[in-house]
């Protein structure tokens, strides 16, 4: 697995570590993280997380990520890309935060890890959400991906059924898209 060590305004981003495991156990133990991503039945604590961890760290398909707010040197949120077919062209995107929801941490998180990203090998990069889930939709989005379909009712919460979105982003439209943000803010 390729180290990745980025730096942002306010964010530092690190290869996840073993050390990591107590506080995303934390943070996927909360009712609104059950909500948005593992589910209520999912059994979450420290030893299954530092499992997922070691697991992660081996692969050479996975990149497991901590976001750290530069400011006070604490852990804020968590990226992660599935990589297919052993190279880092085409990912599957999953990310949470903490606590610290609503500061704009995870947009910055994102945009800076896709454009290190879409600047080397990476061609094409997934994502799915929840219906509900609106602040992801609403962030990824932002970021360029596009809504390519729907898996109509695919996720059951215990009470009813929901719709899984499937977004998509690839290096053209990250490429058009920054283009567009410097040309706006007259960067060029």
């Amino acid at each position: 697995m390729t180290k990745m060590e980025l730096e942002f305004e306010r964010l530092k981003i690190r290869d996840i570590s073993v050390s990591d495991a107590s506080v995303i156990a934390q943070w996927k133990s909360g009712p609104l993280f059950r909500k948005m991503s593992t589910g209520t039945a999912t059994i979450i604590n420290e030893g299954n997380q530092r499992r997922d961890i070691e697991k992660s760290s081996s692969s050479p398909n996975e990149s497991y990520l901590m976001i750290i707010e530069k400011r006070s040197s604490l852990p804020v949120g968590y990226v992660r890309f599935n990589w297919m077919g052993g190279t880092r062209q085409y990912g599957w995107l999953r990310f949470g935060l903490g606590a610290e929801s609503g500061k704009g941490y995870m947009q910055e998180a994102l945009s800076g890890i896709l454009d290190h990203l879409f600047d080397r090998e990476t061609y094409r990069i997934d994502a799915e959400v929840y219906e509900y889930n609106k602040k992801s939709l609403k962030l990824l989005t932002a970021l360029g991906f596009k809504k390519e379909g729907v898996r109509r009712q695919a996720y059951f919460d215990e009470d009813e059924y929901y719709d899984i979105y499937v977004l998509g982003l690839l290096r053209s439209d990250w490429i058009a898209g920054s283009l567009e943000a410097k040309r706006s803010l007259n960067l060029n």
